[in-house]
């Protein structure tokens, strides 16, 4: 049952890297498949790769821009997806890992204030030609880590997979592990995703599954191993 009016859709999966490259050929020799190029965000100063996934749904491999940080220093605040959190970096420089998930929608007002969690300040955020509306939390934290979805409002639909090739790679399943998985289940419902999602109990862990073109199943963790 949805509690909320505007339609949503899964978006896109955040992978987060120490630094891009690395993120990149890790993905890459996982899937085997390119990553496409993607740009830089200058409010943040990170960068990204992108994947197209099936329908309108891609993978985002996201990092800091260190280049930009070495030009222009201090953004003045805590970039998006706790990429400046210590916890954050460490599980990255171990391995590049999941870090949340983001779900599409119409009217990110309406959802943002239905959803029965905080999950950011709505924010407008550019990439080159591209322009949106994104929750971030101003501290830059995930909820429920990474667990609960970001949503995000693209101007009339049009999100980066439209751009992007075909190549074969496709969401199997999105897993949310948490010691109150009723708590996730409800949280979900509320904004009203059901395809691709698995809620169990545990430690908290989101696993991505994705399937190669070559249909291999191949799962990636932000667990620490």
């Amino acid at each position: 049952m949805h509690s909320t009016h505007s339609p949503v859709v899964i978006d896109h999966l955040v992978f987060g890297c120490d630094y891009l490259q690395n993120g990149t050929s890790y993905l890459e020799q996982a899937l085997g498949v390119g990553l496409s190029a993607g740009g830089q965000h200058a409010l943040m100063a990170t960068h990204n790769r992108l994947l197209k996934l099936q329908d309108a749904i891609y993978l985002e491999a996201i990092a800091i821009d260190h280049e930009a940080v070495q030009k222009h220093g201090d953004i003045g605040r805590k970039r998006w997806f706790s990429l400046d959190e210590d916890r954050t970096k460490k599980r990255l420089a171990q391995s590049p890992r999941p870090l949340t998930w983001v779900v599409a929608v119409d009217d990110i007002y309406d959802v943002a204030s239905k959803c029965g969690y905080d999950a950011g300040k709505i924010t407008a955020m550019t990439r080159d030609d591209l322009e949106w509306m994104l929750t971030i939390a101003e501290d830059g934290a995930l909820v429920e880590g990474g667990l609960l979805p970001g949503f995000i409002q693209w101007p009339g639909g049009m999100n980066p997979a439209n751009r992007l090739p075909e190549n074969g790679t496709t969401l199997q399943k999105i897993v949310l592990v948490h010691p109150r998985p009723d708590f996730i289940s409800a949280a979900i419902g509320r904004v009203g995703i059901e395809d691709f999602i698995e809620v169990r109990s545990g430690s908290v862990e989101l696993i991505f599954e994705l399937k190669t073109p070559h249909g291999k199943l191949v799962s990636f963790s932000n667990a620490i191993i």
